[in-house]
């Protein structure tokens, strides 16, 4: 199975991953409070629809997760270039507010496991519900999130025929950067379907 933030990635994104010429924050067992340092009770930073998706804030120019998942961004914080599962900007749907709904590239899907991905957000315009629509099953991930839209934990589904899995996901964040991005995710579930993963994402800013 993919997985993709935005977070994560969830979903990133997902998904979705950084350290680039900038340096990496250290490990912490309390990533909000190191956020808070930052940005405190009202943070102002750089947001845009596509870097709430990836679950980025500042002048992104690039992201690279795990070595593979990739994505470029103009100054104006929209994306210009994705690699993932072999889709394009072509096959972006928006909604109104410019927020990135669906992907899909069918042609694609009929050698990959992946078809579609929809996406819902909150009230801040934060990601928290992530779908991925296959030919051996559907995955669904409800993100509970903090008021800087950074994943606290998951509800997952996965849904198979006639069978269902549903799971609880803790998200713990290793790392975070002098920007205030995570750089390393570990997502635990209380599951047999991959019950443990990490993400490593590498960033790379604007000057």
């Amino acid at each position: 199975m993919k997985h993709t933030f935005t977070f994560f990635a969830i979903v990133a994104s997902a998904v979705l991953m950084l350290s680039c010429g900038n340096n990496a924050g250290t490990a912490s067992s309390n990533p909000q409070s190191e956020w808070d340092q930052q940005w405190g009770e009202n943070p102002e930073t750089f947001r845009t629809p596509d870097l709430n998706f990836l679950s980025l804030r500042g002048h992104v120019k690039k992201m690279v997760m795990n070595g593979r998942t990739e994505f470029e961004l103009d100054r104006d914080g929209n994306l210009t270039y994705l690699k993932l599962h072999g889709l394009s900007l072509d096959d972006i749907t928006r909604n109104q507010q410019g927020q990135i709904i669906k992907l899909t590239n069918l042609e694609y899907a009929k050698s990959e496991d992946v078809v579609i991905f929809e996406y819902g957000y909150d009230s801040n315009g934060f990601l928290e519900y992530e779908a991925r629509f296959m030919p051996n099953g559907s995955h669904y991930h409800h993100y509970i999130l903090d008021r800087l839209g950074n994943v606290e934990k998951g509800e997952f589904e996965y849904s198979k025929g006639k069978e269902s899995v549903q799971a609880i996901e803790l998200y713990k964040y290793d790392g975070i950067d002098e920007h205030g991005n995570w750089t390393k995710l570990t997502v635990t579930k209380n599951s047999t379907i991959e019950p443990e993963f990490t993400v490593e994402r590498e960033i790379e800013y604007y000057e």
